[in-house]
C-alpha cells in the first residue's frame, strides 16, 4: 500500500519535542511536552518543606522543575544542600562534574551553594552538574541538574534520561529566567 505523500510530509513534520513554557513560583523555562504538576512534603534541612513540581516525558527522558521554600533565609542554603545530596543519592551516582552554566536572567541576590569540593564557575558564574547513576531498577541514567535559590526560594531543574542529547537538554536550561 502506498502512503499519500501529504500524510507523510505531516508525520514527518510532526515534532518529537513540542517545547512551551512552564512557570513555578517566580521560574520560567521550557519543556518538551505537556507538563503534570503536584505537590509534596519532603524532609530538607531541619524542616519539612512543601515542594511544588512541574515535569514531563519526551524524547525518552524526563524533564522536572521543582521549587522549595525554606522556613527563613538562613536555612535556604543547607536546604539547596540537602536537597542537591538526597538527588546524588537517589541517583546512586557513579560520576558528578560540574559545567559553567548560566540563567539567562537572574534578579540580584540569587545564588548557588558550591559543589562539595569544587568551588562555583569562574567570573561569578553558574554550575550545573552532569551527572551519572543508575536508576533503581540498575538501568544507567545520565541527568543535567541545576539548583539555585533567590533568598527562601530554591529551585531545581532537571532532565533525566538514558541517552542525553543537545536537542533534549538545551532549550530546558537555555531560557531560565527568575522574575
Amino acid at each position: 500500500m502506498a502512503v499519500p505523500p501529504l500524510l507523510m510530509a505531516a508525520v514527518a513534520c510532526t515534532p518529537t519535542l513540542n517545547w512551551r513554557a512552564v512557570s513555578l513560583a517566580n521560574l520560567t523555562t521550557f519543556v518538551p511536552c505537556k507538563p503534570d504538576q503536584a505537590q509534596r512534603t519532603v524532609h530538607l534541612g531541619d524542616a519539612d518543606v512543601a515542594m511544588e513540581m512541574a515535569g514531563c516525558e519526551a524524547a525518552d527522558a524526563l524533564y522536572a522543575v521543582s521549587h522549595v521554600r525554606a522556613p527563613d533565609a538562613k536555612q535556604a542554603p543547607m536546604v539547596l544542600h540537602d536537597w542537591r545530596a538526597a538527588t546524588l543519592a537517589n541517583l546512586q551516582a557513579t560520576s558528578v562534574q560540574p559545567h559553567d552554566f548560566k540563567l539567562a536572567k537572574a534578579p540580584d541576590g540569587a545564588y548557588q551553594v558550591p559543589v562539595a569540593a569544587t568551588a562555583t564557575a569562574a567570573n561569578g558564574g553558574w554550575t550545573m552538574l552532569w551527572v551519572q547513576g543508575q536508576r533503581a531498577d540498575a538501568s544507567m541514567v545520565h541527568a543535567r541538574l541545576v539548583w539555585f535559590a533567590v533568598g527562601v526560594d530554591i529551585y531545581h531543574v532537571a532532565v533525566y534520561g538514558a541517552h542525553l542529547s543537545p536537542d533534549t537538554v538545551d532549550m530546558l536550561f537555555s531560557d531560565l529566567r527568575l522574575q
